[in-house]
C-alpha cells in the first residue's frame, strides 16, 4: 500500500518533466524564470494527490 501510493505520487513529477525532454515546443520556453513556475506547479499538484489519496484509503 505505501510503495503503490509512493510509486503514485512520484509518477506525477516523471510524467510533467517528461514533456520536457521532448522536442517540440514548449509553453514558456522563453521565460527566464519557468522553472519556478514548474516546481511550484508539480509542488501543488503533488499535494493535491496526496490529499486525494489520504481521504481514499481513511474511507476504508
Amino acid at each position: 500500500m505505501t510503495l503503490t501510493i509512493i510509486s503514485i505520487l512520484l509518477a506525477v513529477i516523471a510524467v510533467i518533466t517528461g514533456f520536457f525532454g521532448m522536442n517540440v515546443p514548449l509553453p514558456f520556453a522563453n521565460v527566464a524564470n519557468a522553472w519556478f513556475f514548474i516546481i511550484v506547479l508539480n509542488l501543488f499538484l503533488w499535494l493535491f494527490i496526496a490529499a486525494m489519496l489520504r481521504f481514499i484509503i481513511s474511507r476504508k
